[in-house]
């Protein structure tokens, strides 16, 4: 059981760098997570990427 286990995590900026960290350790941690970023293609690959590890909903991207 993770730290933030059930809880919803937003992610500005989490399509790269210290954001994509950040979004894959709250979901190793047990949170959902909805990143936001105005790039696309990175955001959604790093929504895939960590889907699975963010509980039974995972993560979703959000172009912002």
């Amino acid at each position: 059981m993770g730290q933030v286990d059930g809880k919803v995590a937003i992610v500005t900026g989490g399509a790269s760098g210290i954001g994509a960290a950040c979004a894959a350790t709250l979901a190793r941690e047990g949170a959902k997570i909805v990143i936001t970023d105005l790039d696309d293609a990175a955001g959604r690959a790093v929504a895939e990427e960590i889907g699975g590890a963010g509980g039974e909903e995972g993560s979703i991207f959000i172009r912002t």
